[in-house]
């Protein structure tokens, strides 16, 4: 289901020739490599802290074309969770910013 979303993001976003923050993409590989990823509330549709500071993430690489790893804002996340929030966000934004209309 991800994948057809970003799709459409995708192709929605080359069409308007706008760039594009890719949340979801950067939460399934998150939940894909950490077997206890907390980013939804016991709802199943709400973020966490955790999935709101993820989502924070993506949007700051995505303005900003700048990884966030380093920033020092954690709320109230542990430093290594904050961290590889992080770089979980700097390595999908930025690995090839021109898929996401970033270049």
């Amino acid at each position: 289901m991800q994948a057809a979303i970003d799709q459409g993001y995708l192709g929605l976003a080359g069409n308007l020739g706008v760039p594009i923050a890719p949340v979801g993409e950067t939460w399934q590989t998150v939940v894909s490599s950490q077997t206890n990823a907390d980013l939804w509330q016991s709802d199943g549709v709400h973020p966490t802290l955790a999935g709101t500071y993820l989502a924070a993430c993506v949007f700051y690489a995505t303005i900003f074309h700048q990884s966030p790893v380093g920033l020092s804002y954690r709320d109230n996340l542990s430093h290594s969770e904050a961290t590889g929030l992080q770089q979980a966000a700097a390595s999908t934004v930025l690995s090839d910013p021109a898929t996401r209309g970033l270049s």
